[in-house]
């Protein structure tokens, strides 16, 4: 509730009940003023606190967008090791390895 609303409660029960009944639960009142004035306090703190940081959540939202703008985009075979062009295989002869005599040729 709000203060002024709560002030205008609690004077009517204190009209309503009169001086001598409301002086036997002033106790209690002062109790109830104190507690709406502090809920009261923190409620704003914590709505101040939302409000910052949504304003945060949407400056990030921001910046977050300008640096994906500034990403270049790019080709998947660019993170692919190149490949080696195919080679024509030729066939493998042992026999082309030795001279005629049977040594390493070098």
């Amino acid at each position: 509730m709000k203060t002024e609303e709560f002030n205008k409660f609690i004077k009517g029960m204190q009209e309503k009940l009169g001086k001598d009944n409301a002086s036997k639960i002033a106790d209690d009142l002062g109790t109830l003023i104190s507690d709406n004035s502090n809920m009261n306090k923190e409620l704003e703190n914590k709505n101040s606190e939302i409000d910052t940081l949504k304003q945060d959540k949407e400056n990030l939202i921001v910046a977050n967008g300008n640096l994906l703008q500034q990403v270049a985009i790019t080709n998947e075979d660019e993170f692919e090791p190149k490949k080696k062009e195919k080679e024509d295989e030729k066939p493998f002869s042992f026999k082309a390895q030795f001279d005629k005599n049977g040594d390493f040729i070098e």
